[in-house]
């Protein structure tokens, strides 16, 4: 008879995490089949969301939560292999993944008890999750046996879970408070937060100084990635002309915060942006003193948010100057969506049809209703424009007058249904 855990199954099809599952999503997949394995990517984004809610410190580092799902989907998959009998190792649910997040914490200045934490709120959802999923499937009285068969596995293996999650946390706290790259990013954070720092001493201990123009730099990559990142800032930078200085700081999993001391005439024009493969690259506005340090960072990871946003985010390179239209319109993406959706109507469809009207639509209100050009760039005919345009209209009702909101939500679509 089947196991109950081949049952599982999820509530939507897999997105990007097939670039970043463990191995063991393949043996799950393999013993339990596909509906297992996004069952347990489900789980494994509620632990996430749980775990930031209390955690507070994770709450604005997007990155760093995303460091936590790829930790809870791979505890998940291991919980899963443990009830259905697939894992006799002697410490089953820990994982590389879970010593690597825990290490994270240290490396992020995070407390022991900011890991613990994350292991009891994350331990507690896990096991109502098993528990649930096990109830709904069996009869009343397979059930009864099965929870209590979980429930005693559960238990037997948290002891060994949380000390392989802390004794990695230790090693790592260890080293990195040690280091100068601790001490570095600590100062960065304190005048992040405006926090009263001397500046003199700032300068001696980040060896960067803080008076003059700065551009603001985050770049991140894949699990996966060999990337030298500081040469990848260092790249971004010389766009606006060779930094005097630079300085870049580690900030958890393949992730670095970077910032470049330039020169008056690189805040006044640049080059253009390069790409990478395997890395995202964003990046502020020039800005100058203390003031200009933090703004610009702050810049860069409003556009981090942005690119994050979207559902299957590809490798660029982007300046807030290009898109701080879109930064403004996306600061609360649910509402934005929302609006976009109200105001585009049965255009927001994502249907090839729908896809033309928009694009014509978009390029005549940016080419100041010019129907010449927009059938130029388009090649097609004007009255071919004026077909499209009208009925792109009609079908958000569009009554006459003002166009900034339909600007304002065909960007945001745009935005939105980009790389999906």
């Amino acid at each position: 008879m089947p196991h109950w855990t081949e049952k599982l199954s999820g509530r939507r099809a897999g997105q990007s995490e097939a670039e970043w599952l463990t191995p063991d999503a393949e043996q799950v997949r393999e013993a339990l089949g596909d509906g297992a394995v996004t069952w347990a990517v489900e789980v494994g984004e509620d632990i996430t969301a749980r775990i930031v809610h209390r955690v507070r410190a994770l709450a604005d580092d997007v990155s760093a939560r995303e460091a936590v799902r790829r930790a809870t989907t791979g505890t998940t998959l291991r919980a899963l292999m443990l009830v259905a009998g697939l894992d006799e190792s002697e410490s089953p649910l820990v994982g590389a993944e879970v010593r690597e997040i825990a290490r994270d914490f240290a490396r992020r200045g995070m407390e022991l008890d900011d890991l613990l934490r994350a292991i009891r709120v994350g331990y507690a959802v896990l096991a109502a999750a098993l528990l649930d999923a096990a109830s709904s499937r069996l009869s009343p009285a397979e059930s009864s046996v099965e929870l209590r068969r979980i429930s005693v596995l559960l238990f037997e293996v948290h002891d060994d879970f949380t000390a392989g999650a802390a004794s990695a946390f230790i090693e790592e706290q260890s080293v990195w408070t040690a280091g100068v790259s601790a001490a570095r990013l600590d100062l960065v954070n304190q005048l992040l937060r405006g926090e009263d720092v001397d500046p003199a001493y700032a300068e001696k201990v980040l060896g960067y100084p803080l008076a003059g123009p700065h551009i603001a730099v985050v770049a991140w990559t894949g699990p996966h990635s060999t990337r030298d990142l500081r040469a990848v800032v260092d790249t971004v930078l010389r766009q606006w002309g060779a930094p005097a200085t630079s300085l870049v700081l580690p900030v958890g999993l393949q992730a670095v915060w970077g910032w470049g001391a330039i020169g008056p005439g690189g805040a006044r024009s640049r080059g253009e942006l390069p790409t990478f493969d395997d890395v995202f690259v964003v990046v502020g506005e020039p800005g100058s003193g203390v003031e200009g340090f933090r703004r610009s960072h702050t810049e860069a990871k409003a556009v981090e948010r942005l690119i994050r946003l979207r559902a299957r985010p590809m490798a660029c390179t982007v300046a807030h100057e290009d898109i701080a239209l879109e930064v403004l319109l996306l600061a609360d993406p649910a509402a934005a969506e929302r609006f976009a959706s109200r105001v585009l109507g049965p255009l927001a469809q994502d249907e090839p049809r729908m896809i033309e009207l928009r694009s014509t639509l978009r390029r005549y209100l940016d080419m100041d209703h010019s129907l010449a050009k927009v059938a130029a760039t388009e090649h097609i005919s004007k009255n071919t424009v004026t077909y499209r345009i009208n009925k792109a209209l009609d079908l958000c009702g569009y009554s006459g007058g003002t166009t900034t909101d339909l600007r304002a939500a065909l960007r945001i679509h745009e935005w939105l249904t980009a790389a999906r």
